[in-house]
């Protein structure tokens, strides 16, 4: 038996910010979906096949038929079928004292892509501390609403660079270069620069690049309209 440092001082490669151990000695668990669903909803973490947790040790138990249960989680996890979304993944194996374990990372989704739940939205989780905990439906609720704003930040307006506010364009973009010295986007004219981070699209300014960077009776006059 191990603790948390000894465990993370073994897999030394991985950087650990949140992470949880399921045994999976022969087959997947059950209770991976939960914390597949919890990982993509709130900030990713690992989720780590063939090891067991007793209070606040770790025993690694192994997994057999480590390659078919790699590849039957991979595939569950893309194919779109258990999920309502594609998950992102990558996926490690150890062998330890003799014994083979998995470690697969979970990507936190973009907010346009949540919830992430499988089979029914009622399988919404999310992470709290450690653990998993089913979504309320006034949090299942929020992530419509912020992957709807998502989306019509990047719809086009009817307004050009020409509307936008240069002072704000001149401060942004000392900011930009002060963070980010030598970068290369700090050569381009400030209408090329625009394009590159999304604030124009085909020449049209998008919503969340006028709502930041549009003057302030231009976006008097689009809010009212």
């Amino acid at each position: 038996m191990i603790n948390k440092t000894e465990l993370i001082e073994k897999l030394q490669d991985i950087e650990w910010e949140d992470f949880e151990v399921k045994e999976a000695k022969s087959e997947i668990p059950k209770s991976s979906w939960e914390t597949v669903s919890a990982f993509s909803n709130t900030a990713g973490g690992w989720l780590i096949f063939g090891v067991r947790k007793k209070g606040k040790r770790y025993e690694i138990i192994g997994v057999k038929n480590a390659e078919k249960i790699e590849h039957d989680f991979n595939s569950l996890l893309r194919n779109g079928l258990k999920f309502n979304k594609k998950i992102d993944v990558k996926s490690k194996k150890y062998h330890i004292a003799g014994k083979t374990f998995l470690a697969f990372y979970i990507l936190q989704k973009s907010p346009r892509d949540k919830p992430v739940y499988f089979n029914n939205q009622k399988n919404t989780f999310i992470r709290t501390g450690s653990g998993d905990q089913r979504a309320t439906q006034e949090e299942i609720d929020s992530f419509h609403r912020l992957a709807s704003f998502e989306e019509k930040d990047k719809e086009k307006t009817k307004y050009q660079f020409k509307n936008l506010d240069a002072e704000t364009i001149k401060s942004y973009r000392t900011l930009f270069n002060n963070l980010n010295p030598g970068h290369r986007y700090n050569v381009l004219s400030d209408e090329e620069f625009l394009h590159k981070i999304g604030v124009l699209r085909e020449d049209k300014v998008t919503y969340g690049g006028l709502l930041v960077f549009g003057r302030e009776d231009i976006i008097a006059e689009d809010l009212v309209n």
